[in-house]
């Protein structure tokens, strides 16, 4: 399981603040969170748009439109693991997470915004940022000579059409601004950004090396260049 995976079901666990929590996860994709938790005895709970039928966990409901389906303050905590760089308009979102928690509940999200360097789904630097034939020719070179993801079995052409194709029809990066507001609409409480302890997790045991005050500075802007934002809000309505 991925460290990310890992991450947030622990920090949903912790931050319930109760035995049993009744947990859902936003973009739950094939459902390993969801496995997870009810494997360990939680209530988890899955919803998102795409997951094939044969990949969705047990207690997978798949999305309306934008709506969630279940009954309003039904969870204790919602996370959402690299999900809202995938939403072109989160606002329609974010209220239907903060209808299904119930006061006092948290949302802990994970995802970039516009000002993370990395593009984690090309696996380059910066090019989100540029225009598109710039990023395309780019793309070619950074294929030519060894780099990006999912490169297997294409040719540099084929490798930045469909990189391309994806950043302009499935990526939408926002603005931390706006994105903060929207947050604050939503939930009625501002998100408390906890990129340092997010990276304090990541780096295991090695986080004592760098645990003081020094340092958390550095670590919160790491994250947030290269893997992205992570927002612990409460729902405060």
């Amino acid at each position: 399981m991925s460290a990310n995976y890992e991450y947030v079901f622990r920090r949903a666990v912790d931050l319930a603040g109760k035995p049993s929590p009744r947990v859902l996860d936003y973009g739950c994709g094939r459902g390993e969170v969801v496995s997870l938790g009810r494997s360990r005895g939680y209530e988890f709970f899955g919803v998102d748009r795409d997951a094939p039928a044969n990949e969705r966990p047990q207690f997978f409901r798949p999305l309306d439109g934008a709506r969630i389906q279940f009954e309003d303050g039904f969870f204790d905590v919602v996370i959402s693991n690299q999900v809202f760089e995938h939403v072109e308009k989160p606002q329609d979102a974010l209220r239907e997470i903060a209808r299904v928690l119930r006061p006092g509940g948290v949302f802990l999200a994970l995802f970039p915004d516009r000002s993370a360097w990395f593009e984690g789904h090309v696996g380059l630097y910066f090019v989100h940022w540029m225009a598109p034939r710039a990023a395309r020719l780019y793309m070619e070179t950074c294929h030519k000579l060894g780099f990006g993801y999912f490169r297997e079995g294409k040719s540099a052409g084929e490798w930045a059409d469909f990189m391309s194709h994806q950043l302009a029809t499935d990526v939408f990066y926002h603005s931390t601004s706006d994105l903060r507001m929207w947050w604050e609409e939503a939930f009625g409480s501002p998100p408390l950004p906890i990129e340092r302890d997010y990276m304090m997790f990541r780096l295991g045991p090695a986080s004592r090396f760098v645990n003081g005050a020094i340092f958390s500075p550095l670590l919160s802007f790491v994250c947030r260049k290269r893997a992205g934002l992570v927002w612990q809000t409460v729902q405060a309505r």
